[in-house]
């Protein structure tokens, strides 16, 4: 087709445009997520969120780390604990912590760790500030006190883990963490564990209801027992996008040991910085193991786990971003 003739069906169609007067809309780029090729351990969540850390705070030069329920899972393997490895992470650029907890063992081990943390110092040696605060209870309940002492502020990089023992956070506490900055500021990320290795189980184990609606937020959670794990994760991930609000949403597969395909959680990462689902993307590719050869590969650009999430012949890469 000619440029005469590709200029005059141009002509045509703004003729017929609804308002036609108004300028032509910009589409903003899409940034995505790179599919996953290889799985990562339980063994190796820590350490995947540690290097993301790393590496976004080299952008950022500053941040806050939040951490709901910041006790070791595994006392008997500290190189697991997530709160430690963040506190010892380089360069130690995070300024403030608030590490939460309810269990009173683990309030005391998070006593402990801070006591014997150094000085935080730059290369050079130069002090540099920090402060770690254990904040004992409900995580649901103290983060009130943490976004309403106004220690947070709107321009500040803000991190929240959500390493949560399955349904221990709630809905409305994601919302308010969600809707604590305002535009054009970047939202508090989230790192959100979704334990759907014991998914089921655990619902059928549920002697009150209100737990499991208070952790969904909606009252048709009885429908996510039809579902399968992988369904229920891009359900979730879909719901902080359209939900929260959040430009960027991933779900990364956490499978149960070395040699096991068994899905035991989905990481659901969610930001409004551009730089966030490659920074992601590159902590993966640090944190992770060989792949199983019978792991099958799938094409780039989509969500991929088969119902059958547990089978030897999973599929698996993270989703990209807004349906």
């Amino acid at each position: 087709m000619t440029s005469a003739r590709l200029q005059s069906k141009d002509r045509v169609a703004e003729s017929y445009a609804l308002f036609p007067d108004l300028p032509k809309s910009e589409v903003q780029k899409v940034r995505r997520y790179k599919r996953i090729v290889q799985p990562i351990w339980t063994d190796n969540k820590a350490h995947f969120i540690q290097a993301y850390l790393k590496y976004f705070v080299q952008i950022t030069k500053h941040g806050v780390y939040i951490d709901g329920f910041a006790g070791p899972q595994y006392r008997d393997r500290p190189e697991s604990w997530t709160a430690a490895l963040v506190l010892a992470s380089e360069p130690k650029w995070l300024r403030r912590f608030y590490l939460c907890e309810l269990a009173k063992q683990s309030i005391r081990s998070l006593k402990k760790l801070v006591t014997e943390q150094p000085q935080a110092r730059s290369k050079s040696g130069r002090k540099l500030p920090r402060s770690i605060k254990v904040i004992p209870g409900d995580f649901n309940e103290s983060v009130d006190g943490i976004l309403s002492s106004g220690e947070i502020a709107q321009s500040e990089a803000a991190f929240c883990l959500l390493d949560q023992r399955t349904f221990e956070c709630g809905w409305a506490t994601l919302a308010k963490l969600a809707a604590y900055k305002q535009p054009p500021n970047n939202k508090i990320e989230l790192l959100y564990f979704l334990g759907v290795g014991w998914l089921h189980r655990a619902f059928s184990g549920l002697k009150r209801k209100e737990t499991a609606r208070k952790w969904w937020g909606r009252d048709d959670y009885n429908s996510l027992h039809r579902m399968s794990c992988w369904q229920i994760a891009e359900l979730m991930r879909t719901r902080f996008i359209q939900e929260l609000g959040y430009k960027f949403a991933a779900a990364f597969p956490i499978f149960e040991h070395d040699g096991s395909n068994r899905i035991m959680y989905y990481m659901i990462h969610a930001s409004d910085h551009a730089d966030a689902p490659a920074l992601m993307v590159r902590a993966h590719a640090k944190a992770v193991r060989g792949l199983p050869k019978e792991t099958q590969l799938v094409l780039p650009g989509t969500f991929v786990t088969p119902p059958e999430a547990h089978t030897p012949k999973a599929q698996h890469l993270p989703a990209a971003t807004a349906p």
